[in-house]
């Protein structure tokens, strides 16, 4: 299993990843077209996509993407399903996070969820994460939880 962060040949299945789960979950709300017209702007402006490789295969990936107000939120995690049940999500958020605080000098995270995405609820949670919202989201009608970490 290898981690890479804004590798260019991972970004169409960062975004394929991506709106599979929300698709099968939800549906694709603009922001969610844009990423699919563009993951590449995911990786500009201070955002980054993290993929985990297995076999030269995007086997999960997840973004960290920079408010205008210098918050960081971790967004978009995916894993594909032939892949899941291995772990790829710890991997690949632990990844995430270390890189927060050793690279960017971070002490906060943020995320928005869905109560329906049980399983990510509860890898956040093992993770440390607190809800710090619930309820409708101004922005994302999907996002009904939102959490921080305090790294």
């Amino acid at each position: 299993m290898d981690i890479k962060r804004n590798n260019p040949a991972a970004l169409a299945r960062f975004a394929a990843l991506n709106a599979a789960w929300i698709e099968d979950m939800h549906h694709l709300e603009e922001s969610d077209k844009l990423m699919v017209a563009h993951p590449e702007i995911y990786t500009q402006n201070g955002n980054h996509v993290f993929s985990v490789h297995i076999d030269d295969e995007v086997a999960g990936a997840c973004a960290l993407k920079k408010h205008d107000d210098g918050r960081y939120e971790l967004t978009k995690m995916a894993v594909d399903s032939k892949f899941q049940g291995r772990g790829i999500g710890q991997h690949i958020m632990s990844a995430v996070e270390a890189y927060a605080k050793d690279e960017l000098g971070l002490t906060y995270l943020f995320l928005l969820s869905n109560t329906r995405n049980e399983a990510a609820l509860r890898l956040y949670a093992r993770n440390g994460w607190s809800v710090n919202h619930e309820g409708p989201h101004p922005v994302y009608q999907r996002a009904n939880i939102g959490m921080e970490k305090h790294l």
